[in-house]
C-alpha cells in the first residue's frame, strides 16, 4: 500500500545489485480483507491493539481503503488464493524484491503465507488490483 519507494529507491538499488526487503507487505493486516468498512476491528487485531496500531490508524486505516481492499475478494476468490497469498503474490514476483516480512503471529499464517510463493499473477489480474487500489496506494 505503500509504494513510494518504487520511484526512486528500486530503480537505484536495481542499478546497483541491491534487493528489497519489503516491510509489511500485507499492510499490517489491511490486506488480509478481515477489516470491514464502519466495524470495529475484531478484539484480536492488530488494529484494535493501541499498542501496536499507531501506523496503521494513522496511515491505512480508513474506511475508503478499507472499501478498496473488499473488491479484491473476488479476484482472490477467482484465483482460489486466500487475501494474504493474492497480496504477497502481488509483491514477490516483482524481480527487485528479495523478500517480504510478513509479520504472521499464528503459525497457520505462515503457512498461508507460504503457499502465496510462487504463484504468478497474469497482467489483467495486476491491472485489476492497480485499478481498485489505485485511490488508496500511496505512491
Amino acid at each position: 500500500m505503500w509504494r513510494k519507494p518504487e520511484a526512486e529507491v528500486f530503480p537505484l538499488c536495481a542499478a546497483n545489485g541491491i534487493g528489497q526487503i519489503v516491510w509489511s507487505p500485507l499492510a499490517q493486516g489491511v490486506l488480509t480483507g478481515k477489516y470491514q468498512p464502519g466495524q470495529t476491528p475484531p478484539p484480536d487485531s492488530r488494529a484494535a491493539n493501541e499498542k501496536m496500531n499507531w501506523y496503521m490508524m494513522e496511515n491505512l486505516f480508513s474506511d475508503r481503503t478499507i472499501t478498496a481492499v473488499q473488491k479484491l475478494k473476488p479476484i482472490a476468490q477467482d484465483l482460489k488464493l486466500s487475501m494474504p497469498q493474492l497480496a504477497l503474490s502481488w509483491v514477490l514476483p516483482d524481480e527487485r524484491v528479495s523478500s517480504a516480512i510478513i509479520g504472521a503471529s499464528r503459525p497457520e499464517q505462515i503457512f498461508d503465507n507460504a503457499a502465496a510463493s510462487g504463484v504468478q499473477l497474469n497482467g489483467d489480474v495486476l491491472a485489476a488490483i492497480d485499478q481498485i487500489l489505485t485511490s488508496v496506494v500511496h505512491r
